[in-house]
């Protein structure tokens, strides 16, 4: 089915559609690694500072979990195009299926 608006709903479209949504979510963990473990140590924080390392650390943990939690957000989001697009699918052939037999029958729509 093709709107005016340019968009399409046909299973390849959402098949497309599931899979570049599940190469960003995995693309964005392996985009950034660095987020997951910090380098930076207590320690480096120089003796005066090392009582503010506590705040970093937990804001460090807070963003990864949050581009871990977007990251998985995502790939449910293709999952669930995936499977619409499936079900669309089926629904598609069961369509055609009602309207050949109803048409091979002689009945009316």
């Amino acid at each position: 089915m093709s709107g005016g608006g340019g968009y399409t709903a046909t299973t390849e479209a959402l098949s497309k559609a599931s899979t570049k949504i599940g190469d960003l979510a995995e693309k964005l963990l392996d985009d950034n690694p660095d987020l997951e473990h910090s380098e930076l140590t207590k320690e480096k924080f120089g003796r005066v500072h090392q009582a503010h390392s506590d705040k970093y650390f937990e804001g460090y943990k807070q963003l990864w979990g949050a581009v871990s939690g977007y990251s998985k957000a995502l790939e449910s989001f293709g999952t669930n195009i995936k499977t619409a697009g499936s079900a669309y699918g089926t629904n598609e052939n069961n369509q055609v299926g009602t309207i050949n037999n109803t048409g091979n029958s002689g009945g009316v729509l």
